[in-house]
């Protein structure tokens, strides 16, 4: 097939427009999953995030720098500070617990970003959790928490509106 000057031109103009438009998504969502390690007395938590969203939410908090997310980039602090910043639990005595950051890998359109935190208490109850991942930047952003302690398996759903919920 030969294709003139014009329709080459068109193609190379649309081609980007179309790998572009593929990842682009529709919604907005994150998921957060918190497993009680009875052994080690710790929570391990996973959140997921799309890539191209977090990546838009780093570059609004640092001043539209670009950032953009791989394997083998240096954007660790800049992603555990934008978490940290959304993802909170306040215990029963109200004060905020730590959390350390273990590691993330990046899949082919999301990223898996993993933290432990101490937790010896016996019960959830009294506690409060906030997960407002991405709410600042898109008004559909929902984001979906399970949380596993025990035998006790609990889901919950964040948004624009709700950000804090009491466990």
């Amino acid at each position: 097939m030969k294709f003139s000057g014009r329709k080459l031109g068109c193609l190379l103009v649309l081609l980007p427009l179309l790998w572009a438009a593929g990842r682009r998504h529709d919604f907005h969502n994150s998921l957060t999953e918190l497993t009680y390690n009875p052994r080690k007395h710790t929570f391990e938590i996973a959140v997921k995030l799309f890539t191209d969203d977090l990546e838009k939410a780093l570059s609004a908090r640092n001043g539209g720098k670009r950032f953009i997310i791989h394997d083998e980039d240096a954007n660790d602090a800049a992603i555990v500070a934008y978490v940290q910043q959304h993802f909170r639990w306040q215990g029963a005595d109200g004060q905020l617990r730590p959390y350390k950051y273990i590691g993330r890998e990046n899949e082919l359109d999301a990223t898996w970003i993993y933290f432990e935190m101490p937790f010896a208490e016996r019960t959830l109850e009294g506690c409060r959790i906030q997960q407002s991942a991405l709410t600042d930047l898109f008004d559909d952003q929902q984001n979906l928490l399970n949380l596993t302690f025990g035998k006790e398996k609990k889901s919950f759903l964040f948004n624009e509106r709700v950000k804090v919920r009491n466990l």
